[in-house]
């Protein structure tokens, strides 16, 4: 009796030691696969967000591009109505070049932002004169002096944010950065 108790004791010891063995095998699978599932939903969010800032990023430097083409041509413009024609497709690209800024604004890092803002306010100087320009013509040698050196501004301030985009969008994703520490 003292054996068949000692048997039953141990069949059900070993059982129960089975049986948690079971539990805790299936419960590291269960952990094993979410963190897998986790890590992969988080991987493509920030593959969604990379690629969000890549197009706005990409819209920013086609709309500065655009305006820096148009700064060039006020700059090479004859006075009288080439001038004003150059002049009226300014202001159209720097409301283009604003909007896309604010659209940046809202995917971008600060790292993105300050190159960003340095396109913007490297056309400051040629804006202001179209705003206070008369339709006598006799300030037109000021504005192509300023749309000039606004361009060439703009042209380094442009090769600086693309180098920034370029840095931001090869950098590891946060996660990874988290992952590697």
């Amino acid at each position: 009796m003292d054996a068949g108790l000692a048997g039953l004791i141990g069949a059900l010891g070993g059982g129960f030691i089975g049986a948690a063995g079971a539990w805790g095998a299936a419960l590291i699978a269960f952990k094993g696969a979410r963190y897998q599932a986790d890590r992969q939903g988080n991987a493509t969010h920030e593959q969604w967000l990379r690629q969000l800032r890549r197009d706005a990023s990409l819209a920013f430097i086609t709309a500065a591009r655009t305006y820096s083409e148009k700064l060039k041509e006020c700059a090479q413009a004859p006075s009288g109505s080439v001038m004003d024609a150059a002049i009226e497709q300014v202001h159209p690209a720097w409301q283009r070049l604003r909007s896309t800024y604010e659209a940046l604004q809202l995917e971008a890092s600060d790292g993105l932002l300050q190159p960003a803002e340095a396109v913007l306010t490297a056309g400051t100087n040629t804006n202001v004169l179209i705003g206070m320009r008369t339709s006598t013509h006799s300030d037109d040698q000021a504005l192509r002096i300023a749309s000039l050196e606004d361009w060439k501004r703009i042209e380094r301030s442009i090769a600086a944010f693309v180098a920034s985009c370029r840095k931001s969008l090869q950098e590891p994703a946060p996660l990874e950065q988290r992952n590697s520490l």
